[in-house]
């Protein structure tokens, strides 16, 4: 519920030599996340589209076959807002992401603000969000894009609508 939720994500990495095939880590991925593993033959498989780099399956395996990637990533929400009027949840905009290019998208966001802020608004202030709903969205990701170099792994989340209020 704020401009920007960055969270950490880790690509988990697996040493097949290593697992014993308990089955944990499936079990705590179905409980606690969103079942991106599945037992094949008593091996754990991840489905890489359903991953979340939530890092379950790493703390749950006893034999540390799960283990963090040592690249580290975020997932990125944007827009988000709270207050009385009109909130409304942030909205999935990237995930794998590098630190490099969560640091040059808020720098940009900094440079589109300046830009495109209305200084009449109540109280000399203006949320994003408001400012993006006037701009439109791909206006505000062109500015927040410019010169970033996302990783391979990178994902964007296209289209992005705005779903109202969610509780």
């Amino acid at each position: 519920m704020h401009d920007f939720g960055i969270m950490g994500m880790t690509l988990p990495q697996f040493e097949p030599d290593r697992c014993v095939g308990c089955g944990a880590c499936v079990r705590t991925c179905a409980k606690k996340s969103v079942e991106a593993l599945k037992a094949v033959n008593y091996r754990p498989v991840r489905n890489e589209e359903k991953s979340i780099g939530c890092g379950e399956c790493v703390i749950s395996c006893p034999t540390r076959a799960w283990t963090r990637s040592q690249k580290k990533y975020y997932r990125l929400t944007l827009l988000g807002r709270t207050g009385k009027k009109n909130p409304r949840l942030g909205e999935d905009f990237i995930k794998w992401a590098d630190e490099d290019s969560i640091v040059k998208i808020i720098l940009n966001t900094y440079e589109y603000v300046e830009k495109y802020i209305d200084r009449n608004a109540p109280g000399g202030k203006e949320h994003i969000g408001y400012i993006v709903d006037r701009t439109g969205f791909e206006e505000f990701k062109r500015w927040a894009l410019k010169g970033v170099q996302l990783p391979a792994a990178a994902e964007v989340y296209m289209p992005l609508y705005w779903k109202g209020v969610k509780y």
